[in-house]
């Protein structure tokens, strides 16, 4: 009661105003290859007529090409003074360009930066954060664009799946830090920070239960824009064939409240649908050093001084008449002897923790003695009234012990399951990327193996086909060489066989 009192003083003194802020996010689908926005004026122009509808303080957009398109836009968006406080320029390993991440706002910039996302281990992921310090009254609110990794599965699903909740969960880590950090590189404290822009991830779905990137949002001290809104009220992704409806971009603060729930547009324009919130940013009135000459001066802080002082009287006066009034049934309900303190209690102190003094226990309980009893007897009696007085005060210290301690050890017990199972998946999940690591280095080494395989291969059939083509030559070689020996043979058997005729006829001539 005395901590409400003193909130009510402080409220009472205290000069504090709420200006409503609205912020808009949205995924415009643009790749990073498509020209800018000067040549499609009439998707421009619909982009332009949506987001003049909602006039919002702020713009956050993702995928969108370049700081050229968010120029040509702020242009478009007359007379709505918007300036590009910020518009990234990321690229992939390769050089290529990816889908940047833009703000646009109507209220002053007093600083704005991008960064991409640092590597965790082996794993880059793509893209990173831009961020702008906007002044809005007296003080600033930071907000972040982001979009981080998609959900685009290539040959082994799984793999991809998890590899892709990685890439998410260390840059919503990498976010998390920069926002603990980022009062320390600005000149004046941030009055809130925001967080909104293309998340990629969706509680709802099987895939996503074990995902950590809303969470590690929420542990840093942000608030989810969608937190206790119907589904059908938090699809800012419709889907389409087989892809099913789903929350892929988010808003969250820290700093500031959520007045009512976020509002989508239907569009056309792109697969996302704008998701625009109206936030209250606390903000301190600038107390004026002076007032001006010859002008009458009210102290407002007095005038708001009297009141509270006059509630904080009534009520210490209420405090000291009201009459404490505790029922019977009160005291069974609790189960706990002596955790009430009753109004004949009020002049010992000990009474207001429940343990009385040992005197006044055992005229409570037992009967006053009469002058002319036993000294003995009356001693053991006080002694044994004294014992079971003590025996009361150490049940109810037990009881209070046990009632006290039992949620303690429960959310010890708790902390302890959730830290063991958070080590388990954290260990499984390095284990997994590890794993993944080496998969991957195997394939590649596979692929050296086989493209050295497929050389020697080729090798072996160019040398086979040579071998081929001399073994043919060789055959006609023979062929042809065995064609002129024919003749030969056939010349030299005549000559043998005239041969023979002579020396027959000689031998016949010899004869006669």
């Amino acid at each position: 009661m005395w901590r409400l009192i003193a909130l009510l003083f402080v409220l009472g003194t205290t000069a504090i105003h709420a200006e409503p802020l609205r912020i808009t996010t949205w995924n415009l689908g643009f790749s990073p290859q498509e020209s800018v926005w000067a040549e499609d004026g009439e998707r421009v122009a619909r982009v332009a007529s949506v987001l003049r509808s909602l006039d919002a303080d702020v713009v956050l957009l993702q995928a969108v090409p370049d700081r050229q398109t968010c120029e040509t836009l702020a242009g478009l968006l007359a007379p709505g003074h918007y300036q590009v406080a910020a518009c990234s320029a990321f690229t992939n390993s390769s050089g290529r360009n990816l889908p940047q991440v833009a703000i646009l706002s109507k209220q002053p910039v007093a600083a704005s930066w991008t960064e991409p996302w640092k590597p965790e281990r082996s794993i880059v992921a793509p893209g990173g954060l831009s961020g702008a310090a906007i002044r809005f009254g007296a003080g600033l609110v930071v907000v972040y664009c982001v979009q981080l990794k998609d959900n685009v599965l290539r040959e082994e699903p799984e793999q991809d799946t998890q590899l892709n909740i990685l890439e998410r969960e260390f840059s919503a880590a990498q976010l998390a830090q920069h926002t603990a950090t980022i009062d320390a590189r600005l000149t004046n404290r941030a009055a809130a920070i925001i967080v909104a822009g293309t998340l990629n991830t969706n509680p709802d779905e099987a895939r996503f239960v074990s995902e950590n990137t809303l969470r590690l949002l929420e542990e840093a001290g942000f608030k989810n824009a969608f937190n206790d809104a119907p589904w059908e009220r938090r699809i800012t992704h419709p889907g389409g064939g087989s892809d099913p409806d789903a929350t892929a971009d988010y808003v969250f603060a820290r700093g500031a409240n959520f007045l009512g729930r976020p509002g989508m547009l239907m569009s056309g324009l792109s697969g996302h649908l704008p998701v625009t919130c109206d936030l209250v940013v606390p903000v301190p009135v600038p107390v004026s050093t002076g007032p001006p000459e010859g002008r009458v001066t009210i102290r407002w802080p007095w005038l708001a001084t009297l009141p509270a002082a006059l509630l904080l009287l009534f009520v210490g006066w209420w405090f000291g008449t009201r009459k404490r009034f505790y029922s019977p049934a009160q005291l069974r309900d609790t189960h706990i002897e002596g955790l009430l303190s009753f109004p004949d209690e009020g002049l010992d102190p000990r009474a207001a923790t429940g343990f009385a003094a040992e005197s006044e226990t055992a005229v409570s309980a037992t009967p006053v003695q009469s002058p002319d009893a036993d000294p003995t007897r009356s001693r053991i009696q006080s002694l044994e009234r004294r014992a079971v007085a003590a025996e009361r005060r150490a049940a109810r210290a037990t009881e209070v012990v046990r009632l006290g301690l039992v949620p303690h050890l429960a959310r010890l017990m708790k902390d302890i399951l959730f830290r063991g199972v958070a080590t388990q998946r954290t260990h499984l999940l390095e284990t997994q990327e590890a794993g993944a690591v080496q998969v991957a280095e195997l394939e590649r080494r596979l692929v050296r193996v086989q493209t050295r395989l497929q050389g020697r291969l080729t090798a072996y059939e160019r040398r086979i086909a040579e071998l081929e083509k001399e073994i043919a030559a060789k055959d006609q070689a023979n062929r042809e060489l065995l064609a002129a020996r024919k003749p030969m043979m056939k010349q030299a058997q005549e000559a043998a066989f005239v041969r023979e005729e002579e020396t027959q006829v000689g031998s016949d001539a010899e004869m006669k």
